[in-house]
């Protein structure tokens, strides 16, 4: 059941004061629909004309340079729509997911999906569904992607919080514009099936499987002792029997590309053991609710996808 997504879709209904509206969803990587699944579900439930249209984004190198323009389109399947055909329609909302516009080391927009320039281009209003689940941490709200939404869900009363003073400062009020429904990523756990692909059958076997998962921040703290906590924990669980999926971030090869290009050969070294290792699986896919469906057990960096696991109900252990 989409239970945050379900009173997400309710608010937005309410704010309009009907459901004769139409939103565009605006994801950029598939790896983060989850933000904005449920209540893209929920809306299209409820007779809201919606639409999913992810939308390019650049791929950064050193020094804040462009590498290359990418998209994840294909990932979404059936649902996807062209983004060149947002000129052509009519909507009330846009739906974004990311914050940092230009402001960002590893993965950028493109000026035409700037908040302001949707704004402008489309005459809508913006809703913002965060992809990160950030807890005290008001850097995050402080982007210039957030300045001129018209509304934004957040995890918490402390997230909206901080979210209100944090823009006061900045001369922007979003008193009454902001809500605390809780993140649509923890609805995933009604999503989940042990859907095993072919491919990962034979190393899996009849093992129960742990789930080891990395996240930016603490990898960047000190990528060279993550590698090998990482590299311990995949080799104690196969010694006890168990099969593990390594699912680094969908975006940890470009950020050591373009933050830390001195660990790259220590990494892909690494990533070579691990795909070598006779029950180890590197999860390199953009669906994370696949690898929450089949594994038993996750051992993961603090990040958001520890609260979204701990809704399965199955046991989880925190890296230091």
């Amino acid at each position: 059941m989409n239970e945050i997504g379900r009173k997400i879709a309710d608010k937005i209904i309410e704010l309009h004061g009907s459901t004769e509206f139409s939103v565009a969803f605006l994801p950029y990587k598939r790896s983060m629909w989850n933000s904005m699944e449920s209540v893209y579900e929920e809306l299209k439930a409820s007779g809201v004309e919606v639409h999913c249209m992810p939308i390019p984004y650049l791929r950064m190198k050193e020094n804040k340079k462009p590498d290359y323009l990418d998209t994840d389109f294909f990932l979404f399947g059936d649902i996807a729509e062209h983004y060149e055909d947002l000129d052509g329609m009519n909507i009330d909302y846009a739906c974004i997911h990311y914050q940092y516009e230009d402001h960002n080391k590893v993965t950028n927009m493109i000026p035409k999906f700037f908040t302001k320039e949707i704004k402008e281009r489309y005459s809508c209003k913006i809703i913002f569904l965060p992809y990160g689940i950030y807890g005290n941490q008001q850097r995050y709200s402080l982007q210039p992607g957030c300045r001129d939404i018209d509304y934004a869900f957040l995890e918490s009363e402390d997230a909206v919080n901080l979210f209100i003073t944090g823009w006061q400062t900045q001369g922007v009020d979003f008193t009454g514009r902001v809500f605390s429904y809780g993140s649509p990523k923890l609805d995933i756990a009604g999503k989940l099936k042990k859907d095993v692909p072919e491919e990962w059958a034979d190393k899996i076997g009849n093992r129960s499987v742990t789930l080891i998962c990395n996240s930016l921040g603490p990898f960047l703290g000190d990528p060279r002792r993550k590698i090998e906590l990482y590299r311990y924990h995949i080799m104690n669980e196969i010694g006890i029997g168990r099969a593990v999926i390594f699912r680094p971030h969908p975006l940890l090869a470009q950020t050591i590309k373009s933050m830390r290009p001195d660990i790259s050969d220590c990494y892909l070294k690494f990533i070579l053991w691990a795909d070598g290792m006779d029950h180890c699986i590197v999860d390199r896919s953009e669906y994370l609710e696949r690898a929450f469906g089949i594994a038993d057990r996750m051992i993961s960096d603090a990040s958001s996808v520890v609260p979204m696991w701990q809704g399965t109900g199955k046991p989880v252990e925190v890296m230091g």
